[in-house]
Parts: structure tokens; sequence; C-alpha cells
């Protein structure tokens, strides 16, 4: 893959060659989690909200593995329980099952999980038969567009494998972290021009860190430009 093909790549197993899948298993997991948060709606139970609100702070260092393991039963016995009770939609089922699998004990296992079973609740897809839509000219075009919404969600985490840029202590003004602090803690990835502004302010001028804050796209926990400030990666 070329820096280019990633760049504009949908082809998710192709882009997890790219990335250190396996020695990143923090934002491995943010990633299965904003997957996870993209095809929520207004219906998702509290119980689903806090298994990936738990997932993330589990990544995070915040949730003993006791306590994440104890999560984990609960949450793929929910699946179980939904699975019986999904009447016509198979939504609530794939929703389900894709915040389970977002508590994987082995994440590297889960991210491909999570991307399927969140394409098949954006397309609602039935619980069963899903297995149907074989080629790609069969599929939703739900289920594809958020494919392709699955792979920005990656370049927004990862960043460009191709290129590697280095931070410079002068940027990390007080102004400029207490910013970073508050987008990440409060997923305030509206304020990421404001960012920006303070990152000019303090004579950064690393192209691709500030168009990254400057991008309309959406941003999630795990963004490599806050964690690069932030001091994550």
């Amino acid at each position: 893959m070329t820096e280019q093909e990633w760049l504009t790549s949908t082809n998710l197993r192709e882009m997890f060659g790219h990335v250190p899948v396996k020695k990143d298993s923090r934002r491995l997991r943010l990633f299965a989690c904003a997957c996870c948060r993209r095809v929520w709606n207004q219906f998702i139970d509290p119980f689903t909200v806090g298994v990936v609100s738990v997932a993330e702070a589990f990544a995070d260092g915040q949730v003993s593995e006791g306590a994440f393991a104890r999560l984990r039963d609960a949450a793929f016995a929910a699946v179980s329980e939904t699975e019986q009770t999904s009447v016509g939609s198979g939504y609530l089922y794939h929703v389900a099952r894709s915040a389970a699998h977002a508590c994987a004990n082995d994440i590297c296992e889960g991210p491909m999980r999570v991307c399927l079973d969140t394409r098949r609740a954006a397309a609602d897809l039935p619980a069963e038969g899903y297995e149907a839509y074989g080629g790609e000219q069969e599929l939703p075009a739900e289920f594809l567009a958020e494919v392709a919404a699955q792979a920005d969600l990656l370049r927004d985490i990862f960043g460009n494998p191709f290129r590697s840029a280095e931070l410079q202590v002068e940027w990390l003004t007080s102004d400029v972290l207490a910013l970073a602090r508050g987008i990440y803690a409060d997923r305030a990835f509206d304020r990421m021009p404001i960012l920006t502004d303070a990152l000019q302010d303090a004579g950064c001028d690393d192209a691709d860190l500030l168009d990254h804050c400057r991008e309309p796209g959406a941003h999630v926990r795990g963004c490599w430009a806050v964690d690069r400030l932030l001091g994550r990666t």
C-alpha cells in the first residue's frame, strides 16, 4: 500500500496491516469504541452506552482487569438476550454485539468484528441471514457508507504511517495543553479549530498537524493529533 492509497483506501483489513495494532491496544480499542458510537441512535439502552464508555476508560488504564472481565461477560450475555428479543430489525442485536466485541480480551481480535457488526447495524440488516449479502453490488448503501466512515476513523486515530514528525516542546503552551485536555475529556472536537489557532500562536509550522486539526471531518477520542500533544503516543 502506498501513501496515496492509505489516504483514500476503504480496505480496513489492508489498512490494519500498516498500523501497529499488536503494539497499540489502546488506540485499537478506542477505534472499536468509536465505530460503536457512530451507529447509535436515541433508542440505545444505557447498558450498551455504559459498556462502550467503560471500554474506553479501560483503554486509558482507568478500569481494573477484573472489573473489565466482569463487564465483558455481562456484555456477551446481553447479546444473547437481545438476539432473543429482537423482532424484525437486527439493529439492536448488531449494536449489542459490537459493544461486546469492543470489550474483547485480546482487542487485536475485536476490531474487524466490531466493524462488521456496526456496518450491519447501520444498514439495519436482520440478526440472521446477513451472510446472503455476498458481493459489494448487493450490499446496502448504508453498509458501504459505514465502511468508508470506518476507514476515516482509522486515519483519524492512527494518522499517516508513511510520515513522522517531531513535536517541538515550545508548541506545548499552557493554552495548547489546556485545549487538548479539554477536547479529549469532553469529546469536544468542535474545538479543534481553536486548537489550530493556539498551535499557530505557539509557532507550530507542522502542516500535517495543523491540517488535521482543521479538518471538518469526524474526530474521535484517540485522534492522533490530540494524542500527540498530550504525549499519549
